[in-house]
């Protein structure tokens, strides 16, 4: 991997989130001044472009060339007109909603295998939310792991992990998890980019959680850097 996948627990896209995002940009920033972004509603539930007009405003204010691209089925995965952006941008950024659904729309299609060469060509993959989640090995659904798009396949991705925390024990979380596949919580506010060298790095105003086990599980937050084994 030379790219980064940075993933947000939730929140993202806001003012409190700006500097947030301004950090993660700066990865793309070193080779082009001002990058180009691509919105992906992959997740959105809403039927409408708003949020994604929204959220492309929002980073063409933070400097960007910022534009969206609605692949929220999966014949327009599969459009080149409407997927063929994915190799020209340094940023791709896939919005919160519903990880299944995302997962149902991306799975197979030339626009996942497009969002998996962005990490092989130094560009920065950024989800949020249920995006974030969608892109884990495994997907929580409905109390029990569906299979998700697998770019982080050593992941299983809680966003909005301090309201989740509250309902689901470590127990019944890694029952049924698959081997290799380590349970991340991130909260709100909160981001974990996964470098080229393979450290994750965490940053914003919430923790991280690593469930190492049962009985045993990690916190950390803005500025740690931890390592997967």
């Amino acid at each position: 991997m030379k790219g980064y996948l940075v993933l947000n627990g939730g929140e993202a896209f806001t003012t409190p989130a700006r500097p947030l995002d301004s950090a993660w940009l700066g990865l793309i920033r070193r080779e082009h001044a001002r990058p180009r972004v691509v919105i992906i509603p992959a997740a959105d539930m809403s039927g409408t472009r708003r949020e994604a007009d929204r959220v492309m405003r929002y980073f063409n204010n933070l400097g960007t060339f910022a534009e969206y691209t609605m692949l929220t089925s999966q014949l327009a995965a599969n459009t080149a007109g409407e997927m063929d952006i994915l190799d020209k941008v340094e940023g791709l950024v896939l919005l919160d909603g519903s990880a299944p659904d995302m997962v149902e729309r991306l799975q197979g299609t030339r626009a996942e295998a497009a969002l998996r060469r962005a990490l092989d060509r130094k560009a920065v993959v950024m989800a949020s939310g249920a995006g974030a989640m969608a892109l884990g090995h495994v997907v929580w659904m409905g109390g029990v792991w569906e299979p998700g798009l697998g770019l982080a396949p050593q992941l299983a991705i809680i966003p909005h992990h301090a309201l989740a925390q509250m309902r689901l024990s470590p127990e019944r979380l890694l029952a049924g998890l698959p081997d290799g596949v380590t349970v991340v919580g991130i909260d709100d506010l909160t981001y974990v980019t996964w470098t080229p060298d393979d450290t994750y790095q965490v940053s914003g105003r919430g923790d991280v959680t690593v469930y190492c086990d049962v009985d045993q599980q990690d916190i950390y937050r803005d500025g740690a850097t931890f390592v997967l084994s």
